[in-house]
């Protein structure tokens, strides 16, 4: 059977208000997908899938897991999960997969011990999995908020539940952070007041373009990750 050909992503525009921690969680995921995808492969929490691509020519196969009342909810009609289930509890097989991808999922997982132990079980013996998590970023998909996370309790939770830590890094660094930070508090800020509407679209489409550059190149000349968006967090199953 002919495996399908997957292009790039697009990226997102400049005058995008969440170009920063997208372009950082594409480039780490993209790297992450060269570097450790292999076998089988479960996302848990898939969504739409965005990263298909980049994962889908390393593996044998893409399963795709999420919940179906908060699918429905945040996704509808864009997603493209294969399983509507509860990710701490799938009933899948035991160690049935290779590769586990759980992008942006962690925060809005309430169980979190139970969730980390059922991608444990999940994957066989010397299974990779890959999740990126965020620190730093305001409540979203509410109520299914639940949780931010530093690399040490990262750390923990992992280990606690038999992994290995393979890779932990932060995407973003504090400029990326302030940056990003301004951008999403400023755009997303309702206002009905129709001047100042006005006066904000005039403001984005000038200064989005700016920041979302600040974000993005600030960090080389200014590095301090004691704070930033998200991590990279990959581990292996012993």
């Amino acid at each position: 059977m002919k495996r399908p050909v997957f292009n790039d992503l697009p990226a997102l525009s400049y005058w995008s208000d969440q170009k920063i921690t997208d372009e950082l969680l594409r480039a780490a995921l993209r790297d992450a997908a060269t570097r450790y995808a292999k076998g089988r492969l479960v996302d848990l929490g898939c969504g739409a899938k965005p990263y298909e691509p980049y994962f889908a020519p390393k593996v044998e196969s893409y399963f795709g897991v999420d919940f179906g009342d908060t699918a429905e909810l945040h996704y509808g009609v864009a997603t493209r999960a294969d399983l509507f289930v509860d990710g701490a509890d799938t009933k899948l097989p035991s160690a049935s997969f290779d590769t586990l991808l759980s992008t942006q999922v962690l925060e809005h997982v309430f169980e979190t011990d139970r969730f980390v132990a059922e991608c444990h079980r999940l994957l066989a013996k010397g299974g990779v999995g890959i999740f990126t998590i965020p620190f730093v970023w305001q409540c979203h998909a509410e109520p299914n908020d639940f949780f931010r996370f530093t690399r040490y309790s990262l750390e923990k939770l992992f280990v606690k539940h038999g992994f290995r830590i393979l890779e932990l890094r932060p995407l973003g660094g504090a400029y990326a952070t302030i940056m990003q930070t301004r951008i999403i508090s400023l755009h997303c800020r309702e206002l009905r007041n129709l001047p100042y509407r006005l006066l904000r679209k005039v403001r984005n489409f000038v200064m989005l373009p700016i920041w979302n550059w600040m974000g993005l190149h600030l960090d080389r000349l200014f590095w301090n990750d004691k704070l930033c968006l998200n991590y990279l967090l990959v581990v292996a199953k012993p």
